[in-house]
C-alpha cells in the first residue's frame, strides 16, 4: 500500500460488493496496455470475462469499452470482449509505418470525458491502463466530478504516479501466477514485429535511458518527465524503449532516488522538475558501463578497415551508438567490477 492507495488481489475485489456505493460502473479498458502486460510478465492473454467480472465487483455497469488496434490482435478477441458485454473500440495506428503511433490512448481520454460529462448515474471510473499518460484525466475525475476512480493493472506495469492518483489499486492479478523468467525489459505495448523483436534486459535499458538523461541534463535549462519521455521515444535518439518501460524505468529511477522532483512555478505554469543526481552510486555505475561501451566501439572501429568511398562519400566510419553525444567525462572501469543496477520489475508496483 502506498501512497495511502488501497491494494487489492483480484479474488479480493469481490468482496466490494457489499460495500459498494450506490451508483453505475464505467469500464475502459486499454487493451494493448491490459493484453501485452500479461503476455509479456505472466505468459497469459487476457480473459474478458474475468475482466467484466472485476468491473461488476463495484456495481452494475452501464459502460464499458477496450481500446486498441485490433488489427494487431487476433480475430476471436472481438468476439469475446462482445461476449462479456464489453464494446471493442477499434482505434487505427495513426501511421501503419511508425510504431507506438495507435491513438487509441486519446479515444479513450475523450471517452472518459464524455462520461464524466453526460453520465451523472455513474459513481465509479475503472481504467483498466497503467499509462501515467491518464493521471490528469483521473485527478480531474476524482476532485472535479466526485468520482470513485479504481485503476487495474497488471502488476509490474503500472505507473506508480497513477496509483497515487486514484482512489483504489486492483490488480490484474490471481493468486498462483508466477512471472516468466526472461531477459525482457518493462513491458509495455510492442512495437510491428514484436514477436521476433528482442527486448534489452532491465540493465540496458536504464543504461540506455540514463546515458540520455545525463546528456539532457547537461545540454537543456530544466528536464520534467514528459520532457524526458519524449526524447527517449523520438527514434533519433535509439534508446528502443516503448513508452510503458519508459514510465516504469522513470519511475524506478524516481523511487530510488536517481530523480528528484520539485514543484516549481515558471513562467505562469506550474511544472514537476526532475533533478539528476549524477552523484547517485548506480548513475555512477551505469555511466561508466556506457564509456567502457564506447571505448569498446571506437577501439574496433579503430582497427577496422575503412570502406571504400563511393559517389563522393566521406570515407570516414559512421559514430556507433545513440544520436546523443558520448559521455567523454565519464570514467572507465571494467565491466565486470561494476555492480548491476536493481532490476525495477519488482519494485515498479
Amino acid at each position: 500500500m502506498e501512497f495511502g492507495v488501497r491494494s487489492l488481489h483480484w479474488g479480493e475485489s469481490m468482496l466490494i460488493n457489499t460495500m459498494s456505493e450506490s451508483g453505475e460502473v464505467a469500464l475502459f479498458i486499454d487493451f494493448e496496455n491490459v493484453r501485452y502486460g500479461l503476455k509479456n510478465t505472466f505468459g497469459l492473454e487476457p480473459e474478458p470475462q474475468k475482466l467484466m467480472e472485476k468491473a461488476r465487483a463495484y456495481g452494475p455497469v452501464a459502460l464499458a469499452n477496450a481500446y486498441a488496434d485490433f488489427t494487431e490482435h487476433p480475430e476471436f478477441y472481438r468476439r469475446k470482449l462482445e461476449v462479456a458485454g464489453i464494446s471493442p473500440r477499434d482505434i487505427p495506428r495513426r501511421s501503419p509505418d511508425v510504431q507506438h503511433k495507435s491513438s487509441s490512448d486519446m479515444a479513450m481520454l475523450l471517452d472518459i470525458i464524455d462520461c464524466l460529462l453526460d453520465r451523472p448515474t455513474v459513481t465509479t471510473l475503472i481504467l483498466m491502463t497503467g499509462d501515467s499518460d491518464f493521471i490528469r484525466a483521473v485527478a480531474r475525475a476524482r476532485y472535479r466530478f466526485n468520482k470513485r476512480v479504481v485503476v487495474a493493472g497488471v502488476p509490474g506495469c503500472v505507473s506508480n504516479d497513477l496509483i497515487a492518483a486514484a482512489d483504489l489499486n486492483d490488480p490484474i492479478f490471481e493468486e498462483g501466477w508466477t512471472p516468466i523468467a526472461r531477459e525482457a525489459g518493462m513491458t509495455g505495448r510492442p512495437p510491428i514485429g514484436y514477436e521476433a523483436t528482442p527486448v534489452p534486459n532491465n540493465q540496458q535499458a536504464e543504461v540506455k535511458l540514463l546515458k540520455l538523461i545525463e546528456y539532457l541534463d547537461r545540454t537543456r535549462p530544466y528536464l520534467t518527465f514528459l520532457f524526458v519521455k519524449t526524447h527517449a521515444l523520438a527514434p533519433s535518439n535509439q534508446v528502443e524503449l516503448t513508452p510503458m518501460q519508459v514510465d516504469v524505468i522513470l519511475t524506478g529511477f524516481k523511487e530510488r532516488g536517481i530523480l528528484l522532483e520539485e514543484i516549481r512555478d515558471m513562467d505562469g505554469r506550474t511544472l514537476r522538475l526532475l533533478h539528476f543526481r549524477r552523484d547517485h552510486p548506480e548513475v555512477v555505475t551505469a555511466l561508466a558501463i556506457a564509456a567502457q561501451q564506447q571505448q569498446q566501439m571506437a577501439q574496433a572501429a579503430a582497427v577496422s578497415p575503412a570502406p571504400e568511398p563511393t559517389n563522393g562519400a566521406s570515407s570516414t566510419p559512421a559514430a556507433a551508438g545513440s544520436s546523443f553525444e558520448s559521455f567523454n567525462d565519464a570514467p572507465v572501469v571494467p565491466i565486470a567490477d561494476a555492480a548491476p543496477i536493481e532490476p525495477l520489475i519488482e519494485q515498479a508496483e
